[in-house]
């Protein structure tokens, strides 16, 4: 099975630094692959509250990752500046589809791609809801045209 190539950076919207720290690197020094989901989570997250007034806290906005995957391409070393890469691949009423990569040292391919799905809840009932107007405005900021569906 032939894989896909690389995530570029030309292919990425948004991007968001990340400081790797000490404890993120594994017994084979390089950085664990369960560091990445949360290099993942931290870069959405930070997009989001880009929005003015977000509200992602006790009873504001409420989401839930229903889905994440990841591509591991390369090592990546503690002494590598680290930049997450994010754009929106498919919006629905109440789910988004991030896709992610993580580029170190300034360069165009990434050493690490994958996605994350965000589905959007009603605070009170916990159940999906759609997006509120703004942030879907907001998302759409860094949504790729083809992709996105109604």
């Amino acid at each position: 099975m032939e894989r896909s190539p690389a995530g570029r950076r030309q292919d990425y919207c948004w991007f968001h630094e990340i400081t790797l720290r000490w404890n993120d690197i594994d017994v084979f020094g390089h950085v664990n692959n369960a560091q990445y989901y949360a290099f993942f989570d931290t870069a959405v997250v930070r997009f989001l509250k880009t929005l003015e007034d977000v509200g992602i806290a006790a009873g504001g906005i409420s989401m839930v990752v229903a889905e994440s995957g990841c591509r591991f391409l390369r090592e990546m070393q503690f002494s590598d500046r680290l930049e997450m890469g994010v754009r929106v691949e498919r919006m629905g009423t109440s789910s988004v589809r991030y896709g992610l990569a993580a580029f170190v040292n300034g360069e165009a391919e990434a050493v690490a791609d994958g996605h994350f799905v965000h589905v959007f809840l009603d605070p009170a009932t916990k159940r999906p809801a759609a997006l509120d107007p703004r942030m879907r405005q907001h998302l759409q900021t860094i949504t790729l045209a083809q992709e996105v569906s109604a």
